[in-house]
């Protein structure tokens, strides 16, 4: 068992090792995206199937396909631990075979679902805007499985699987903390802004935030892509938007969103993200966002308990759903260590293919420390090799300086840090008056600061005039560094410089008085 001193130094680590790690440095990574090759585009050398789903379906024989096991595999996190459970009694029947299938070239959607209704041993299927998720009966043969995997009406096919290796990138770790921890619990102050623990945000502080740039700002769409958000809280009620676009409500997702996303019935982790990236400003109670004009999108994409994730098809729904409602920003608090085609194709289509001019999908920079110490990266981070992508780095600069960078960072690899330890947040758990102080050293949290830093440098006049690119450019343009960690820290105090540009400027005009052109 780790004690509770070993967790807070080992999860310190590796906060450390991700925010410092050193060039040239080992990463362990999960793989270089499939959406990453070439042009884009799913490619043909990625088979049929993933590798290691493949090999275990043909090293079956006549036994039985296990779910659990084959996601396992994938994920390579399989172990004499995974198999000695999976046949005990106690562990029960594994879950019936369940696959997103992409049909062939020239096969129509309509064609591909008689298809399979008639190929035997079909229990569900869902269709979706770009897949099809297929559920088989407990007793299909693995032969008949493999068959019809293999059929040439299938172009490729992947398990749909969901924890316990998918989940929310909070550590709950405790960490010494300063300043008054229930704030909440004040007054209004009586200055501009009002928020009682406005003082405690030291992430905004840190950020070069200010109140009066925020106060100005225009509205941007935020998709939180979570466990929901609770939109009775009052800190977050006016900015929250109760309409999200789902295949189905009797698709996974829907039945999700119908139950968890304005409730507040289900798991805290959405609200208190929701918080850190548009909660209201000047109302004289709990916490600002980073965006305080901003609206929130909840779209559900984990379960309510313990803030595991749903399946990689509900994940890439979400994404294809945010983008349905034509949301500016997609923040994501989630990692899941296989390379999903459902996901990846969602992801490319959602921000805009190789340009990444449509929309900003923000990610935490997703880590663990494997046994030999490499740091481990998984998805959505990964796709930070996608100019639409970005993923926060957390840390704590508290104590800090920081500077402007000798050389413009490399917005290209995508890291860019934020704050990610003692950040109060906005709850639906029981807390008193709505509120808590997150003791964790959260991508999360980073995600969200971030996200909301962009939502509040593209409603800046004029730089909502500009496209997703430039925005991406101008955080990291004008981002700070300092002299313990590699990554660029992200910034907004340069929008104090807006007030000598012309509101009717173009972007690019703006961004050459930036520097930024």
């Amino acid at each position: 068992m780790i004690h509770q001193g070993q967790r807070r130094r080992l999860i310190g680590r590796l906060l450390q090792l991700a925010a410092a790690l050193p060039f040239g440095a080992s990463l362990a990574l999960a793989g270089t995206p499939n959406l990453c090759v070439g042009d884009g585009a799913w490619p043909a050398s990625a088979g049929r199937a993933p590798s290691a789903v493949r090999t275990y379906l043909e090293s079956l024989g006549t036994g039985q396909f296990n779910l659990r096991h084959a996601c396992a595999l994938w994920a390579g996190t399989f172990s004499a631990r995974h198999l000695a459970a999976a046949k005990t009694a106690s562990a029960g029947k594994p879950p019936p075979a369940r696959f997103i299938l992409f049909p062939a070239s020239g096969v129509s959607p309509a064609e591909f679902v008689t298809w399979l209704n008639r190929s035997g041993y079909v229990r569900y299927v869902e269709k979706t805007r770009n897949f099809v998720v297929v559920t088989f009966s407990r007793y299909i043969p693995t032969s008949r499985l493999l068959g019809i995997l293999n059929a040439p009406e299938i172009e490729y096919a992947e398990p749909d699987c969901d924890g316990p290796d998918f989940l929310t990138t909070a550590l709950d770790a405790e960490f010494p903390t300063t300043g008054n921890l229930r704030c909440w619990q004040q007054a209004a102050r009586e200055t501009f802004p009002n928020d009682p623990c406005m003082d405690e945000l030291w992430g905004h502080q840190k950020i070069g935030w200010d109140s009066v740039v925020a106060a100005r700002s225009l509205p941007r769409v935020v998709a939180v892509l979570d466990s929901g958000i609770d939109a009775s809280h009052a800190d977050l009620s006016l900015n929250v938007l109760r309409v999200a676009h789902v295949e189905s409500s009797y698709s996974s997702s829907g039945r999700l969103n119908a139950k968890c996303a304005t409730s507040g019935r289900c798991y805290p982790h959405g609200t208190e993200m929701a918080g850190t990236i548009g909660g209201r400003m000047d109302n004289g109670i709990g916490v600002v966002g980073v965006a305080p004009n901003s609206r929130l999108l909840p779209i559900v994409i984990s379960r309510v308990d313990r803030g595991l994730l749903d399946r990689l098809s509900t994940i890439a729904e979400g994404i294809d759903a945010a983008a349905t409602d034509d949301v500016d920003v997609i923040n994501i608090s989630a990692k899941w260590p296989v390379d999903s085609r459902a996901i990846s194709e969602a992801v490319r289509d959602a921000v805009g293919g190789s340009h990444g001019r449509r929309r900003l999908l923000v990610t935490g920079y997703t880590t663990s420390l494997d046994r030999d110490d490499r740091i481990l990266e998984y998805y959505p981070s990964l796709y930070r090799c996608l100019p639409g992508v970005i993923a926060a780095v957390p840390t704590d600069m508290r104590g800090h300086d920081l500077f402007n960078p000798a050389r413009p960072p490399n917005a290209n690899d995508g890291r860019i840090q934020a704050p990610g330890v003692d950040i109060v947040v906005t709850t639906n758990d029981d807390s008193d008056r709505g509120y808590a102080l997150s003791g964790a050293a959260g991508a999360s949290s980073a995600a969200a600061y971030v996200s909301g830093a962009v939502a509040l440098v593209w409603g800046s006049p004029p730089l909502n005039k500009c496209d997703a690119q430039q925005v991406k450019q101008l955080l990291f343009c004008r981002s700070k560094s300092s002299d313990s960690t590699r990554y660029p820290w992200v910034h907004v105090d340069f929008l104090r410089e807006l007030s000598k540009v012309d509101p009717g400027a173009s972007c690019g005009a703006a961004m050459e008085a930036l520097g930024c052109s």
